[in-house]
């Protein structure tokens, strides 16, 4: 009996370790997969932005994400029927005055193929005209409805949505789905190519058939400052982010700064709603198409940094400064890998968390 104790106790002590591995490794790859996400936006976006015979930026294209759009059929779209009276597609793009394409980006699909259709259930509700659109009467005359989704799993989506094509899934405007892979070779690139559907810009059309490579340094020298979008970032990514960019610049403020040790901290407040303006300004899609507008939801929303925050609490990294969470004090350290310290920190909280106390 004594002897199974000790095997049950080793146990606990030895499998922890092998967890948090798993936990590790499972917020790396959700990681990868936001950052993914973010590049197929990025990507999808520069064929309409970007002029690759003139090399230049199309000054006419609007690119706009986490924008509210509401549906004019009230009868088939509205609050009373039990929906959202407004939806908000992961990318809006106006290319011509009256042309316009709507986005659903997709790194990953569930393993439950039941719960596919919740995603064909959202880009149906774009199937509408809608009114919302940067244009003067805010409204398109036509408007493509584009699924973005990972090489991976496009074979698959596609004979899914074909069997279901014309019954559950209906479409009235075009409908296309474009698959994307990232390609770590020696010249790094994301490939994209259209599987199904045809878009209304018929020169992206021929460019997609085939499939279009988009160099990496697309992403990093002209829009390395997009890191977040209307979709909430694995916890230690959004940590990263405040850390290195509005905490530390913060802590640098002090003449302490330089000399701080390792092992030394600085106390350094800040105010929630200040997070929230400074992420949402430097480093959504707001840098690209720049408004004021009601229409634009705040990104990051400000219950994602107070989760952050709250995260940062339990890791002993912080303190709220008042009951309705506004102000917060942060323990700045110097980390050599801030990110990987952070998945570190948090994998072992949710790993203390789960074990069970042993009395």
């Amino acid at each position: 009996m004594l002897r199974e104790k000790l095997e049950t106790i080793r146990g606990f002590c030895m499998e922890p370790q092998d967890k948090i591995k798993d936990l590790y490794s499972a917020v790396k790859d959700k990681i990868d997969d936001y950052e993914q996400t973010i590049h197929a936006l990025i990507g999808f976006m520069n064929f309409y932005r970007y002029d690759d015979d003139k090399k230049i930026f199309k000054d006419h294209v609007i690119v706009f994400q986490g924008w509210r759009l509401e549906p004019i059929n009230e009868e088939t779209y509205s609050s009373e029927a039990g929906k959202t009276p407004f939806v908000t597609p992961d990318l809006g793009i106006l290319y011509a005055p009256n042309q316009g394409v709507l986005v659903e980006a997709k790194k990953s699909f569930p393993s439950d193929r039941e719960h596919w259709m919740d995603t064909f259930d959202q880009l149906m509700s774009y199937d509408n005209d809608v009114v919302g659109w940067p244009t003067a009467n805010e409204k398109v005359d036509q408007h493509d409805i584009v699924l973005l989704l990972d090489q991976t799993r496009g074979v698959a989506v596609l004979r899914y949505y074909q069997s279901k094509e014309g019954k559950e899934i209906k479409f009235e405007r075009p409908f296309i789905i474009i698959q994307f892979n990232r390609v770590d070779n020696r010249n790094h690139y994301y490939f994209f190519q259209k599987i199904y559907g045809s878009l209304s810009d018929k020169n992206i059309e021929g460019r997609l058939v085939e499939g279009v490579p988009v160099p990496m340094d697309v992403f990093v020298n002209i829009y390395s400052m997009i890191k977040i979008y209307d979709d909430k970032p694995p916890i230690p990514y959004l940590i990263e982010l405040i850390w290195t960019n509005v905490i530390s610049l913060k802590a640098s403020e002090d003449p302490k700064f330089e000399r701080l040790k390792k092992n030394q901290k600085l106390e350094i407040m800040l105010d929630l709603d200040d997070i929230v303006q400074d992420l949402h300004q430097e480093f959504t899609f707001q840098v690209i198409y720049p408004t004021n507008s009601p229409r634009q939801k705040k990104i990051p929303r400000r219950g994602w940094i107070v989760e952050a925050c709250e995260q940062l609490i339990q890791l002993g990294e912080a303190k709220w400064l008042d009951s309705e969470k506004k102000k917060v004090t942060i323990y700045f350290r110097k980390y050599e890998d801030i990110l990987d310290h952070f998945i570190r920190a948090c994998s072992q909280e949710k790993e203390n968390q789960a074990q069970p106390k042993l009395l």
